[in-house]
């Protein structure tokens, strides 16, 4: 839902409209991210009932934050432009990683990577540092310039590489639906991003 409530933000504070291609395609990503997700529980088989039951909270905190991410990066684009994106990244990320510490603090500390596989823990952790830090760099750098409410649909391969990424290294099964699902994703973020042309 960011890439909607980015545009909802963009119409709220900034009285701009949201391109009609988003519009149209915002909810068949979605219809796909539901599938590919297995948000209804078909392929894991749990049912509606009892796969809400699961996740239904987790779900509300992503809501919440689809909402506060999509004001951050409308606030973005139209108040600090202007600032190197790196500093942009630094704030954001020193925030996060006060907030985490101090969160994982009030809950029993850090667990750092130990035990017989303490070299394989650390390198995941110097990975993950690596790529979500260049990840986020390079977002926080190029989105407010091409523009955050028409382009953000982007980001909705996230869950989709998330899920092939688990199929892949870590032999997670994946249900035929839930291909399809991805399958939709893919195509709709790439028929936005072809769209006269513009880079999603």
């Amino acid at each position: 839902t960011y890439p909607l409530c980015a545009a909802f933000w963009d119409r709220v504070l900034y009285g701009k409209k949201p391109e009609r291609a988003m519009l149209i395609a915002m909810p068949v990503i979605l219809v796909g991210l539901a599938l590919a997700l297995d948000v209804f529980g078909a392929a894991s088989g749990l049912g509606a009932s009892a796969q809400w039951a699961q996740i239904g909270v987790g779900v509300a905190f992503a809501v919440a934050a689809a909402l506060l991410f999509g004001l951050a990066m409308i606030l973005t684009q139209h108040e600090i432009t202007g600032l190197d994106g790196r500093v942009r990244t630094f704030t954001t990320l020193s925030t996060a990683g006060l907030v985490a510490i101090v969160s994982a603090a009030l809950h029993g500390g850090l667990q750092l990577p130990s035990g017989p596989s303490i070299a394989l823990g650390w390198a995941g952790l110097g990975m993950l540092t690596f790529l979500y830090g260049t990840a986020f760099t390079i977002m926080f750098t190029v989105l407010p310039k091409l523009g955050v409410a028409g382009n953000s649909a982007i980001m909705n391969v996230e869950p989709v590489f998330a899920l092939a990424l688990a199929w892949l290294i870590l032999g997670q099964a994946i249900a035929p639906i839930q291909v399809v699902g991805a399958l939709i994703v893919v195509a709709a973020v790439m028929v936005l991003g072809l769209r006269r042309g513009k880079t999603p």
